[in-house]
């Protein structure tokens, strides 16, 4: 799979947030995290209404073993959906976040309906700013 810099790392970041949870794997929520983190160094506007210091207090938190981290399935779920649906494109941060918003009942779909953000509506607007078609699962 073809990353952009961006999409590249928003993953660094899904790992690092992982790593310091304690997580046993990289889920949509983290994914989400690191999209949200890299959303803020860049200032970029997709993204500016979701706090990672809220999405990161509804994450669970563990003492982390030190082993590797792999991706959750749903994670690499939404990285297969990303990267099949731009072809042999490069997954950008919007192809990315619309992915992993695809499917009603991921972690990343909870955090954002606890936090009030609508999922559906997000998925919108990531949409809006990609070019390749991802299919709509979660209700609009």
């Amino acid at each position: 799979m073809r990353l952009t810099s961006r999409s590249s790392r928003s993953l660094d970041l899904a790992r690092s947030e992982a790593v310091g949870l304690g997580a046993e794997g990289i889920g949509t929520a983290h994914l989400l995290l690191g999209l949200v983190r890299e959303g803020r160094e860049r200032a970029d506007p997709l993204l500016a209404d979701v706090d990672p210091e809220r999405v990161r207090g509804l994450l669970p938190m563990r003492v982390p073993d030190g082993g590797s981290l792999p991706l959750t399935p749903g994670a690499a779920a939404a990285l297969t959906v990303a990267a099949r649906d731009v072809g042999g494109a490069r997954v950008d941060v919007a192809h990315l976040l619309a992915a992993v918003l695809t499917h009603p009942s991921s972690d990343a779909v909870g955090v954002l309906e606890r936090l009030g953000i609508d999922p559906g509506h997000l998925w919108a607007r990531a949409r809006s700013v990609a070019s390749a078609p991802i299919p709509l699962l979660v209700r609009p």
